[in-house]
């Protein structure tokens, strides 16, 4: 005789196969820190610092105290950036009532997907900047003290007798040829993306 087996154990089963087809048939994702037009679009939003919190956020919730630590960052910045964030509805929160102390706990985490909704309904302004910052890096000579301090303009750098205005070591010129190829690259991938769309 057969095995019987219950409606639910079927649908169960079923359900998995078809859950499996679904997940075999996506596209690998780049990790979301990884990724240079999530990178793009998390730094236009909350700078460059924006990003770096975002990046502790991949993968996990955790809350802004324990971000704040990890960065080494005043908690009350990395609140302002996840705000910046949320608004932009790249990170989205959880709240809990502490039962000791009574008061709100807040619980991050980053929803890439939304990043790219956002990104989607703002390509041709992306673009746009893009285009304008590749044109400043192509017609700007810089300079850098090489301390990891911003890059300057050669006007800024004249202005300030090529020293750095924050440590004061000698500015010397400095090859954004990287810089150039990484921006000519995500405005070609921008492109591409408005054509399909």
């Amino acid at each position: 005789m057969g095995k019987k087996v219950s409606k639910s154990k079927k649908i169960s089963k079923g359900k998995k196969a078809v859950e499996k087809r679904v997940k075999n048939k996506k596209e690998p994702r780049q990790k979301p820190s990884e990724d240079p037009v999530l990178r793009e679009i998390l730094t236009r939003i909350a700078g460059e610092r924006g990003y770096e919190v975002a990046k502790v956020l991949v993968g996990e919730e955790t809350t802004d105290d324990e971000v704040a630590k990890r960065m080494g960052m005043r908690v009350n910045l990395v609140r302002k950036i996840l705000y910046e964030l949320y608004e932009n509805r790249v990170v989205s929160y959880r709240r809990v009532r502490d039962e000791h102390s009574g008061w709100y706990v807040y619980y991050w985490r980053i929803e890439p997907e939304r990043a790219r909704e956002y990104f989607d309904n703002n390509k041709r302004l992306i673009l746009q900047k893009l285009e304008e910052r590749l044109k400043t890096e192509r017609n700007t000579m810089f300079f850098s003290c090489g301390n990891g301090d911003p890059k300057v303009s050669f006007e800024f750098a004249a202005e300030n007798d090529f020293k750095c205005p924050r440590c004061g070591s000698k500015l010397d010129p400095y090859d954004n040829s990287s810089v150039i190829t990484a921006l000519e690259r995500q405005i070609e991938s921008l492109r591409q993306h408005l054509v399909e769309s």
